[in-house]
């Protein structure tokens, strides 16, 4: 499997970018269903809060010829810049050799992260190292991967101590994965099952002519489509105490390269 930089680094609804098995897998770009190149996208998202309170964001994303993303910006609702994301790939396009992360805070003010992506023979991510903008190493990540490309432990270190660790047993004719959690005393602390390719679909689910999950036993999925395959507007609806509920619905603009 190719490894995996793409989900780590999407992870916009959070500030702290943790190495951890559950961004480890699911490795396919989720952007596009085609191969046609794209050079921007611009897309708008409405969460709809159980609170009642309703937040708005738009992220500005940009491409390289691999169709993998290098650089985002994500505003809020005032269009205030929050987040900055910039990537460095390898002469391929593939795989991301570093990452800058710059947050603006209201109270905190600006910050930076950046961090550098290591790789073995097979194109299997082997470490990451996460530096403040002092550049300090604050965090750093030791992956040891199957033929798979799959992590079987994955070590994180807060300099040079160990703070925890996850240890990965596959079963990958079941399509899951028992990961068990140890702190920095290697003492077991918990585990939980997961699906090891959620493009795979449970015999529940309903999928539309793309191959995209349009309803499970949890959610469902209005999703429209341009001439190319690629996904312009999804309203997003889960099901909770037997109810379908809207939760969010976002649009979006592609820009094509000709």
């Amino acid at each position: 499997m190719k490894q995996l930089l793409f989900i780590i680094l999407l992870s916009f609804k959070i500030n702290t970018y943790s190495q951890s098995t559950q961004t480890s897998l699911n490795k396919k770009n989720p952007d596009f269903h085609s191969s046609k190149l794209v050079s921007e996208t611009v897309t708008n998202r409405t969460f709809y809060n159980r609170s009642g309170t309703i937040e708005r964001t738009k992220e500005i994303t940009s491409y390289n010829t691999q169709n993998n993303v290098i650089a985002e910006l994500r505003y809020d609702e005032d269009n205030n810049l929050k987040q900055r994301l910039t990537r460095i790939y390898d002469s391929t396009g593939t795989l991301c050799l570093a990452r800058k992360l710059e947050n603006w805070h209201r109270y905190l003010g600006h910050s930076i992260e950046t961090a550098i992506y290591t790789y073995d023979s097979k194109g299997f991510l082997t470490n990451a190292s996460d530096k403040n903008q002092k550049g300090q190493n604050f965090r750093s990540t030791k992956f040891i991967n199957n033929d798979k490309g799959d992590p079987i432990e994955i070590i994180n270190f807060n300099g040079k101590e160990i703070i925890g660790k996850e240890k990965n047993e596959y079963d990958y004719d079941k399509n899951k994965v028992i990961t068990k959690y140890f702190n920095k005393n290697d003492e077991l602390v918990s585990s939980q099952t997961s699906i090891i390719d959620s493009s795979k679909m449970n015999p529940n689910d309903i999928v539309n002519e793309h191959g995209d999950i349009i309803k499970s036993d949890n959610y469902e999925k209005e999703i429209s489509y341009d001439k190319f395959g690629n996904w312009i507007k999804e309203k997003y609806s889960v099901i909770r105490d037997g109810k379908l509920t809207k939760q969010s619905e976002t649009s979006r603009t592609i820009k094509y390269l000709k």
